[in-house]
């Protein structure tokens, strides 16, 4: 588990930061130092969420200090799909907005929905899909609301259903916004209740501005205990309370992130967020919790995400073994249980004993359509991490009061 970063590493971090700062603020964007490897910063940005934000912020550079031209090539290609979804995406959001208007369909739109817009341009905040929480008595309704307009229902697993039109627009209906055996789910259980209708929807509602946040607090919170919460999601706690700071019910809002256990955690993010954002040059002390944000990718890195798994598994399990356990476990991951496979081959819920037809499916679907297997990544990723890892993972989360791993 990587727990550190070169001196190299380190400017170049700097450096993206600056640019998405110069970005989100409309200030000059800075020049590139001397060396600069433009390929790691075009990758960093991939993996962080926000490359079409630096796509854009480089462009604005001064002829003289552009990159060269295969560089510049790679920018446009970047920026210019982001343009294309990001008009796909507002056209199709809308359309089933109004169609749910139709259906009588009671719906709160979630997070990129609403964070697109807290950006200077709804482009430079790319979505991978959008997520609306509904009533779950009307799933019929919104099944036919769906069908309607040309979207496939996929599956549903506990909490979300899924519906998709290809080849952009993958959409998650939420009946909950989290999980019955969340800390935060008796607060949030009453939701859409508790949001404004929109003015121009006559069922679509709206939080406030304070439940948003926390709402966005809770979501981050939790990719942040599962592997990690990136530089898009500490770019967006910046600007959604720059924006709305002069909103806020203060009170409220202390009491609900003290009732949920946040305050903490929003205490330090949104400090790190403004000493990255907030000035002409990022202020980064590349401690544990900034580098643990830096190497989080977008949404989490796929190894802290195993390790936690793992440990956790190891934790429950009366094997004393933990070499033996952590066979066990990878074996689990290849091979999941009838439970896990079933959210997706629900034939095997009248059919159990056709488990072995989904892992087949399930695998050459993975090798050969998505193509999203590493075998020796995962193999290291399951059996490869140290009681060192987990002690440094304990340290960053007791920081902000979770105890997950406790």
């Amino acid at each position: 588990m990587k727990k550190k970063l070169s001196d190299i590493e380190k400017k170049e971090y700097k450096y993206l930061i600056q640019v998405l700062a110069s970005a989100v603020n409309d200030t000059d964007v800075p020049f590139p130092y001397e060396g600069i490897n433009w390929d790691h910063l075009i990758y960093y940005a991939r993996v962080s969420g926000v490359n079409a934000l630096f796509a854009n912020a480089v462009l604005k550079l001064p002829q003289d200090y552009l990159p060269e031209e295969e560089i510049c090539s790679k920018l446009k290609r970047i920026k210019n799909v982001e343009l294309f979804l990001d008009s796909v995406l507002n056209s199709e959001i809308e359309n089933i907005l109004r169609t749910f208007d139709k259906y009588k369909v009671k719906n709160l739109p979630l997070k990129g929905y609403f964070m697109k817009r807290e950006y200077p341009r709804s482009d430079f905040r790319s979505i991978s899909d959008f997520d609306i929480l509904f009533d779950i008595k009307q799933i019929d309704v919104v099944k036919k609301a769906f069908e309607e307009i040309g979207y496939d229902f996929l599956h549903n697993d506990d909490n979300q259903y899924h519906f998709q039109k290809k080849p952009y627009v993958y959409i998650e209906m939420h009946s909950t916004l989290v999980h019955e055996h969340e800390h935060y789910y008796p607060y949030l259980s009453d939701q859409i209740d508790r949001s404004a209708k929109r003015k121009e929807y006559e069922f679509s509602y709206e939080m406030s501005v304070e439940d948003y946040y926390i709402y966005m607090l809770v979501h981050n919170s939790n990719h942040f205990r599962m592997g990690g919460m990136g530089i898009r999601m500490t770019l967006d706690t910046y600007l959604f309370y720059k924006n709305h700071r002069n909103d806020f019910d203060y009170d409220y809002l202390s009491s609900r992130l003290k009732l949920f256990k946040l305050d903490k955690f929003d205490k330090r993010v949104r400090e790190i967020a403004f000493s990255w954002f907030s000035g002409v040059t990022p202020k980064m002390t590349f401690d544990d919790f900034e580098i643990y944000i830096l190497l989080s990718a977008t949404l989490g890195r796929v190894s802290t995400g195993v390790m936690i798994g793992s440990y956790k598994s190891i934790n429950n399990s009366e094997n004393s073994s933990k070499r033996k356990f952590k066979f066990l476990y990878f074996i689990s991951s290849v091979f999941p249980k009838k439970s896990l496979m079933a959210v997706e081959h629900s034939y095997l819920n009248r059919f159990p004993f056709l488990l072995p037809v989904s892992w087949v499916s399930m695998w050459f679907k993975r090798f050969f359509i998505e193509k999203n297997v590493h075998i020796k990544q995962g193999i290291r990723n399951r059996l490869s991490y140290t009681d060192e890892d987990v002690t440094y993972f304990k340290g960053i989360l007791n920081e902000v009061g979770f105890n997950d791993l406790d």
